[in-house]
């Protein structure tokens, strides 16, 4: 009877023991056996999230870049135009004698690389002719709050694009991958064909100083409630200013100014809040935190996280420190177009600003987290879940090992994606809240 006593004793703490383990499986599994045994979980620790606006992204080393313009009843209008160089193939270009050069065309070509939005409500787009120059870029870049100047005189319109993402396009019985194709000034063309032969054509650097570049931007006149921001890459072989021109002799002659990673390419980014779900938020924030924040791409917003009491934890090791972020659907339901990004992040910012990463994401593990889960957060309410690794970071905080500058939570490549969302905050008591979960053990 002792004995089966002792085993029954064993069996009940086996079971509570995997039990435990169970429910705090991330970060307690790399303990050794049984060091879990005095564990304390909490999810009560204090914390204040708000929303904050960004200054800017760098947008001059990317490799996507976007143009359009969309409205959002949460987060207002977004608008994004392109600023591109282009670059001469080769060196001493020379098309023959000018006086036997006649244009047929010159085309502006843009590969598609996505859309995020109304796929179907069309907009328009102008080009106009940059006279500031790009070159060379400064040693920072550039952001996505510059702007450069251009002749006020427009190049060429696309009217009423709805970007098709699969049909190939046959152009001189040339087929080229999905893209936006827009027709430029004749005049425009010719002046490039006359250049044939000249110092203007010797090399790059003379080609960059004749011709600075071209700018692509949306037409928010007539098409001010266009829906889609449409992701480009410039660096697609079928991405260049393409002329065609004849001779008295020759047909269909075609010659390629393209766009490489030498080229100065770079995105102008504007933000209006003005009525929007997200500006009330912004507008009334408190030191409490608020119940609900945002975060959005393209140097829109991102969200900030405190943790005001956690510096009262003492002596401990940190077994686990979860973050879970869960996406608030909002009352139009918009969120069925302007879906959430599928990866988020959760970084520091150093002493200058800038934001860093936290130690977590740069180890192999445990694993960091910020991929998006679908869970049903109630009865036929499905909404986006994301979940951080955050053990490491809070372990350093504790140990005084770093600095404490909060928690940011970023798109991810936000300097080329237009996703946003909208999650709950910390200023509410539902399934919403954003979760601080903590596992620690005492210092023996």
């Amino acid at each position: 009877m002792r004995y089966r006593s002792l085993f029954f004793c064993f069996l009940i703490c086996y079971l509570s023991l995997l039990s435990c383990r169970k429910s705090t499986n991330i970060g307690i599994d790399i303990l050794p056996p049984g060091d879990d045994i005095n564990s304390t979980f909490t999810d009560t620790f204090r914390i204040v999230t708000t929303s904050i606006k960004e200054d800017s992204v760098l947008t001059s080393s990317q490799f996507n870049n976007l143009i359009g313009n969309i409205y959002d009843p949460v987060f207002g209008k977004t608008y994004a135009a392109v600023f591109t160089e282009f670059r001469l193939p080769t060196t001493d270009v020379n098309f023959g004698t000018a006086d036997t050069l006649f244009l047929d065309s010159v085309v502006l070509t843009l590969a598609y690389a996505g859309v995020y939005g109304y796929e179907d409500v069309p907009q328009s787009f102008s080009v106009f002719q940059v006279t500031e120059p790009m070159s060379p870029k400064p040693e920072a870049g550039y952001f996505s709050n510059k702007s450069f100047s251009t002749d006020p005189e427009v190049l060429g319109r696309a009217r009423i694009v709805v970007p098709n993402l699969t049909d190939t396009i046959l152009s001189l019985g040339q087929s080229f991958t999905p893209h936006l194709r827009i027709r430029l000034s004749d005049r425009f063309g010719q002046d490039l064909l006359d250049q044939s032969g000249t110092a203007n054509l010797t090399n790059d650097t003379a080609f960059k100083s004749y011709f600075k570049g071209l700018s692509i931007v949306p037409d928010t006149v007539n098409t001010p409630y266009a829906a889609s921001i449409i992701y480009l890459n410039l660096l697609s072989a079928t991405s260049g200013l393409r002329l065609y021109w004849h001779t008295p002799t020759r047909d269909s002659v075609t010659f390629t100014f393209p766009i490489t990673v030498d080229e100065v390419k770079t995105n102008y980014y504007k933000h209006f809040y003005g009525g929007s779900l997200v500006e009330d938020h912004l507008i009334n924030q408190t030191t409490e935190g608020d119940s609900l924040i945002f975060i959005q791409g393209m140097g829109g917003i991102s969200g900030r996280i405190t943790i005001p009491n956690l510096h009262n934890l003492q002596d401990v090791i940190i077994n686990k420190a979860e973050l879970v972020v869960t996406q608030r659907l909002d009352a139009n339901r918009a969120d069925s177009v302007y879906n959430p990004p599928s990866l988020i992040l959760a970084v520091t910012r150093d002493s200058a600003g800038k934001y860093v990463a936290l130690p977590d994401q740069l180890v192999s593990f445990p694993i960091y987290g910020g991929t998006s889960t679908q869970v049903e957060i109630q009865p036929g309410d499905t909404v986006a879940q994301y979940k951080f690794n955050i053990s490491i970071q809070v372990q350093q905080l504790l140990d005084q090992k770093i600095s404490d500058y909060g928690l940011f939570i970023i798109p991810y490549n936000s300097k080329e994606t237009a996703d946003r969302l909208m999650a709950g905050g910390s200023l509410r008591d539902d399934a919403w809240k954003m979760k601080f979960n903590l596992i620690y053990s005492p210092i023996k």
